[in-house]
């Protein structure tokens, strides 16, 4: 393709009409490809248990939220880590969280785990099928599977490697399978009572409401998307790599201290669907997904700088 380019350089093809053909060439990789860029599928790390270190849990407390209270509870931490049966993956398979720090990855997925529950139940969610899209290594749904015997448990997800991962080192009993770009999911309608989508939606531009609609599909009447977004308090408290990320690809707006109204889309690459980040405003909220959902309610810095939006699928 590039020596074409050239070529058409050199028989003074014009500027214009060369910039349109690179145009189309970003467009054809950025939606031409299925699956997110993929990495090697590394051994685990080790079992939960084989990390456990009871100063750790002495020693830091970033998990005790002030908004949460789950943690309040007398957590018998020995006993839930000895529940979970899987191994860790390595940080190069698990999106770089937390590093090399087993213990505290495995840790912010139960915090998450409870969050969720936390979140769901006042809504009549306590158990039945789960479903965790974009859930990688399962650093969230391991819990629902381990934590309790309430949860039939489903995973996908677009990154190759994740789902390989997945299907090595866990049990049949979690059902993970490879997703791609494409809003089309192969499950039936009406079959989970509760879906999570943590951190997925804040990468997701064209498809939004098409992946929306399609979580709504499959979701039973009654039941809750929990999905994880980026909006005015995230933009106002951006972790440091999404502020160099705001900087580097939208100087014209990275000083603002208000974010704008509406869908704010960051774009960072052309030749992957993992492409962006994305920033909503409640109001966005509001207007379009309402289309297709109750919006239950909308907890800024849920999960970290993210939101949260409670989705029930209306009658």
């Amino acid at each position: 393709m590039l020596s074409r380019l050239n070529k058409l350089f050199k028989n003074g093809f014009s500027i214009i009409g060369t910039n349109s053909i690179f145009a189309r060439v970003n467009k054809v990789l950025k939606y031409g490809v299925s699956y997110a860029d993929t990495t090697e599928v590394l051994p685990a790390v080790g079992k939960p248990a084989d990390f456990f270190d009871s100063s750790y849990l002495s020693k830091h407390g970033w998990w005790k939220e002030k908004e949460h209270d789950w943690w309040r509870d007398e957590l018998n931490w020995e006993n839930l880590v000895d529940r979970d049966r899987a191994p860790i993956p390595s940080s190069e398979n698990r999106e770089g969280y937390f590093e090399d720090h087993h213990l505290g990855f495995w840790i912010s997925g139960y915090r998450d785990y409870r969050k969720t529950l936390s979140a769901v139940e006042p809504y009549g969610i306590r158990g039945g099928r789960y479903y965790d899209f974009g859930g990688s290594t399962g650093r969230v749904f391991r819990h629902f599977a381990f934590q309790s015997d309430k949860w039939d448990v489903w995973s996908s997800d677009f990154k190759i490697s994740s789902v390989e991962w997945n299907q090595i080192n866990f049990p049949k009993s979690i059902k993970t399978f490879l997703n791609n770009c494409n809003p089309s999911l192969p499950l039936p309608d009406n079959y989970f009572d509760l879906i999570s989508a943590y951190s997925v939606f804040t990468h997701i531009n064209e498809a939004e409401s098409t992946w929306l609609l399609e979580l709504r599909r499959i979701l039973k009447v009654g039941g809750i998307a929990y999905i994880s977004i980026h909006d005015e308090a995230t933009w106002q408290n951006k972790a440091p790599m999404l502020k160099d990320t705001v900087d580097k690809f939208r100087p014209d707006i990275a000083d603002c201290l208000e974010m704008p109204e509406g869908k704010t889309v960051i774009t960072f690459r052309d030749d992957d669907p993992y492409n962006c980040n994305v920033f909503h405003s409640r109001q966005y909220i509001e207007r379009v997904w309402g289309r297709y959902f109750e919006i239950c309610e909308v907890k800024s810095q849920n999960h970290d700088q993210q939101a949260v939006v409670i989705c029930r699928r209306p009658d």
